[in-house]
């Protein structure tokens, strides 16, 4: 099958990105398009034209205030879907959706869009049930957004969960995992992966704000926080603060990294929500699941693992506050192996990347040949 991958941001570091790079690797048997946003950070092109050579990227304009650099990317996409013979186009997220229902106009090719988060920014939101006549999301949460706020009916949504490769994300010995890092061995690792944006940021901040009353019952306990974005400013201030006032290093920030496997396998928990979680958990860590400020799932257990895999570790179990976060932490802290191997077994029958690229070979298959 020919797939152009419509991908309407700059190709940088996220959440969209791991997803949509997941799904390129589980789809090694077609032949992918991927369009990126111009502004990309050019190694990670590279680095993905040299891991598959099955793929084609593209970049054009999809953003700015330019409307003649958006037409030039339209024409520039309708005469590749004529070309090179696309049969499906998978937008990824809202922007590239209504791209993608453009040159569905022009082309006549079906397309499906996957919201991975909320769209908190769009405006109108009835409209883009007129528009998008199918959605993939990522979560159970996401449905009830889509109904709710932008009145999608359930008809129009299919779940697909996310899949890793669990040939990289699998268990490492710690203390080797550390001693490759450069980290202390005898501290309590709380590791935090994110980009520090207005809501996901928001997470870094409430560990900030928990972090002492873990400390005080555990004075080996340091944080370390890796993510770039806008709130990293602030977050790098906080901290400095909180390392002053211990007149030692209890938080460290570093930005993105390649080597994120052995970062999981060096801390005793993992604070994030998302591929994050799974990533962690398949590596055999405890994890506390959050995604913003306001609420989260809380620690995973084999007992509640079906729950958080249908929310995406998205949860409104807790309210955020200092005291609850860090109730979760310690709880997290004191899991014991067995179980944690547990989880990660059933992680892997779950949501592996095969699973979730036949799921979307199966939505792309009823867009080429719908059952009235």
């Amino acid at each position: 099958m020919n797939i152009l991958i419509l991908f309407s941001q700059p190709w940088k570091v996220g959440g969209a990105e791991t997803h949509v790079e997941a799904l390129i690797k589980g789809l090694k048997d077609h032949k992918i398009y991927l369009a990126v946003n111009k502004g990309s950070d050019q190694a990670k092109v590279a680095d993905l034209k040299q891991k598959y050579s099955y793929i084609t990227i593209i970049e054009i304009q999809a953003r700015g205030a330019n409307p003649v650099n958006w037409v030039k990317g339209i024409t520039k996409l309708a005469s590749l879907i004529r070309q090179e013979n696309i049969e499906v186009i998978s937008a990824q997220q809202r922007t590239a959706g209504i791209w993608a229902s453009i040159l569905h106009k022009r082309t006549g090719v079906p397309y499906i869009v996957t919201m991975h988060d909320a769209w908190h920014r769009a405006a109108f939101k009835s409209i883009y049930s007129k528009v998008f006549p199918r959605i993939i999301v990522v979560g159970q949460h996401l449905t009830g957004v889509l109904t709710e706020k932008f009145q999608f009916t359930m008809q129009q949504i299919t779940k697909i969960a996310n899949g890793i490769d669990f040939s990289m994300f699998k268990p490492y010995d710690k203390e080797l995992a550390r001693q490759q890092l450069g980290l202390d061995r005898d501290s309590a690792i709380i590791l935090h992966v994110s980009r520090l944006s207005n809501i996901k940021g928001a997470v870094s901040l409430a560990l900030l704000d928990s972090i002492e009353h873990v400390i005080n019952e555990n004075s080996a306990v340091t944080l370390v926080i890796l993510g770039e974005g806008p709130l990293r400013q602030r977050i790098e201030e906080l901290a400095a603060k909180i390392n002053e006032r211990y007149c030692n290093s209890k938080v460290s920030i570093y930005g993105f990294t390649d080597n994120i496997c052995l970062w999981y396998n060096a801390a005793d928990v993992i604070v994030g929500e998302g591929r994050v979680a799974i990533e962690a958990l398949a590596c055999e860590k405890p994890v506390v699941a959050i995604r913003n400020g306001e609420h989260f799932f809380g620690t995973i257990r084999g007992t509640n693992i079906d729950e958080a895999i249908n929310v995406n570790f998205d949860g409104r179990n807790f309210v955020v506050d200092k005291h609850t976060m860090a109730r979760q932490i310690k709880l997290a802290m004191g899991l014991q192996a067995e179980e944690c191997q547990e989880i990660a077994g059933y992680i892997r029958q779950k949501l592996s990347l095969e699973k979730m690229a036949h799921e979307y070979i199966e939505e792309f298959k009823h867009l080429l040949h719908p059952v009235d």
